[in-house]
């Protein structure tokens, strides 16, 4: 580790102190196996197991692939952040067939204790035309 390098200074401060506060660390090739791969950025089995758990009876596993998709999938545009947000604020919905009704969406609990927290560096993502790598990430809920 080079002193006054980006990577000590700051990648390996914001690891330390997430880690201290309870985020769990994964390492780049573990966090890529998770998410199946450089074009996702969600920890697959993590997220839907959270989102299932997060909105019991509402969202089973088909709807959690397809909250995945529609998720990942917003367009890269203002259009694409409002319902990214809408999202995260729980105002998405999936439809129930069974209640012939719409219900809410929770991805992230307001109990910070019922949430899983993951944080990795050197994060890499192909979104089909361009290549990024992030310092640091952060994950809640997958």
């Amino acid at each position: 580790m080079a002193l006054g390098g980006e990577r000590g200074t700051v990648q390996y401060s914001l690891i330390n102190y997430a880690t201290e506060v309870g985020w769990k660390y994964v390492k780049p090739d573990e966090i890529i196996r998770m998410r199946g791969g450089e074009e996702s950025l969600l920890l697959k089995s993590i997220f839907s197991d959270q989102i299932q758990r997060l909105n019991c009876g509402v969202v089973d596993g088909v709807r959690a692939d397809d909250i995945a998709r529609r998720l990942t999938h917003v367009l890269p545009r203002i259009e694409g952040n409002l319902d990214a947000w809408e999202f995260l604020r729980g105002r998405k919905t999936v439809f129930i067939p069974s209640e012939k009704v719409e219900r809410n969406v929770t991805l992230i609990s307001e109990d910070w204790e019922e949430n899983t927290y993951h944080v990795t560096d050197e994060l890499r993502f192909y979104n089909g035309t361009h290549r990024i790598r992030l310092d640091v990430a952060f994950f809640i809920n997958g």
